[in-house]
């Protein structure tokens, strides 16, 4: 069994079962998406938020490292960036562009490479839509500095 551990501001410490972890955050980050119109969040959302906080861009970068794990996300990347001589940023872009039809080529040699690594994307990804739109996701918040041990601390 995987075990998350949460540390609350005050330092306080819990370790939590991770579908356990993963779902109240989901159900955190549904209520504070819209708290106006949300239903009452459940009874173990509420005990999540003392350690996570009402900050929804830090649950939602929570949340999306827990799916790298429960997808098997962190893999995948690491089989692009293994394969590819391109860096996290331009796998990235190239990765937001697959459904981009506003894409412009800017010349052929970069193209062929391009497409190479769209392919090897596909491949990785099965061609799934939304698997490819949550390792986007994660590959942003390495991208944008936010996974980091001193971001996950608490």
């Amino acid at each position: 069994m995987q075990l998350v551990t949460l540390t609350a501001p005050d330092g306080h410490q819990e370790r939590w079962e991770f579908q356990t972890t993963y779902l109240a955050l989901l159900s955190w980050y549904s209520y504070l998406k819209d708290t106006d119109n949300a239903k009452e969040p459940t009874h173990t959302a509420k005990l999540i938020s003392k350690f996570v906080g009402n900050d929804i861009t830090q649950v939602h970068m929570l949340l999306t490292y827990l799916e790298g794990f429960n997808n098997n996300l962190y893999s995948k990347l690491s089989l692009l960036m293994h394969d590819s001589s391109k860096s996290m940023v331009q796998l990235y872009f190239i990765m937001k562009s697959i459904s981009n039809d506003n894409y412009l080529a800017h010349n052929k040699q970069q193209e062929r490479e391009r497409q190479r690594l769209i392919n090897r994307i596909k491949q990785v990804t099965h061609n799934d839509p939304e698997t490819l739109r949550r390792l986007t996701e994660l590959t942003k918040l390495f991208v944008d500095g936010q996974l980091h041990y001193s971001k996950l601390e608490g």
